[in-house]
């Protein structure tokens, strides 16, 4: 009787170390999904704001040429939408970039487990 009960303790702490290690493993690529989506939400918000300056000195570059304040608008957002039409028709290549990096993230082994190898 008191080998299955040794036994049965063993299971029962090699379970509760195996869903530990589980629980830490999702904590850790959750962890790192989400540090990757702010970094990623951080920036767009700079690039927002590059890109906004840039349009800014754009319209500005195009009135000190001679070109009216209206018709260098006009101009910067032209080239804005050019910008846009390019990045609609490579969205495919984009997402799959974005795609390929989380599948990357979610399925990397520890560094550890490599390392003890």
């Amino acid at each position: 009787m008191n080998i299955f009960g040794s036994l049965k303790n063993t299971m029962a702490q090699y379970a509760d170390v195996y869903l530990k290690l589980l629980k830490l493993n999702v904590v850790e690529k959750t962890s790192s999904i989400l540090s990757y989506i702010m970094f990623s939400v951080i920036c767009m918000l700079l690039s927002f704001c590059t890109m906004l300056l840039l349009a800014f000195g754009l319209v500005e570059v195009f009135c000190a040429l001679g070109v009216p304040r209206l018709g260098s608008f006009f101009i910067t957002i032209s080239i804005y939408v050019i910008f846009l039409f390019i990045m609609v028709g490579l969205r495919k290549n984009i997402t799959r970039f974005f795609a390929g990096v989380f599948i990357r993230i979610m399925t990397e082994e520890n560094k550890t487990k490599k390392d003890n190898d």
